[in-house]
């Protein structure tokens, strides 16, 4: 008679795989929160540095134009408005505007257009206070309020405010409007910002930014 013996290999019992799976579910739970808040602060920081370089941005491309310019048209001496109307020396950027539209901070130079505001973030409020002491020492403060919102399970939200003062530039020849067109102004009749751009002599209307914006 032969006898055979049985080898038993080692296994895994249910206590052991129990054992495993409460483990691992700890250590589950102990990490994942760890992971989220590393997330949430990544998309935190994100958020700010986007803020903050955009409107640093925006205020250096406003700048840049109130400097370069030779007078502002609106808002009037020691008035408040929501849209930035400066008249230029250069027939391809004369009217320079700037305004709030749409959601976005907005340049119009003569017959172009740019958007100055990232479409990843939402403008608060914008506001031009003509601060000139006169005609000769012309000067405009202006107000920009920026916010993200970072989509999480509890949304969080980022704001920054800007506030500059800038001085024109002193110009001691003013050129103008070769054609003599008419300066900026809002036309109660459509409802819309209207201004005229030198071409070729003569005047081309254009318009844009409801009134709403224009005190």
């Amino acid at each position: 008679m032969i006898n055979y013996k049985v080898k038993h290999r080692p296994g895994i019992t249910l206590i052991e795989v129990l054992l495993f799976v409460v483990l691992m579910g700890m250590m589950v739970v102990t990490i994942m929160p760890l992971l989220f808040n590393s997330t949430e602060s990544r998309q935190r920081q994100d958020a700010i540095a986007l803020v903050e370089q955009n409107g640093a941005q925006i205020i250096q491309s406003i700048t840049q134009a109130v400097r370069s310019a030779e007078r502002v048209i609106s808002p009037a001496q020691g008035g408040t408005g929501y849209i930035l109307s400066l008249q230029t020396s250069s027939g391809a950027t004369n009217p320079t505007i700037i305004a709030l539209y749409s959601g976005s901070i907005v340049m119009v130079q003569g017959r172009a257009r740019r958007t100055l505001s990232s479409e990843r973030v939402g403008i608060t409020h914008f506001a031009v206070d003509n601060t000139s002491a006169s005609d000769t020492r012309q000067s405009v403060a202006i107000t920009l309020g920026l916010r993200r919102i970072i989509r999480l399970h509890q949304p969080l939200v980022y704001t920054g405010n800007f506030d500059v003062v800038v001085n024109l530039y002193p110009d001691d020849v003013v050129t103008g409007d070769s054609c003599g067109c008419l300066a900026p102004f809002c036309d109660s009749a459509s409802g819309t910002y209207v201004w005229q751009v030198c071409n070729d002599g003569l005047c081309v209307p254009y318009s844009d930014f409801e009134c709403l914006y224009e005190d």
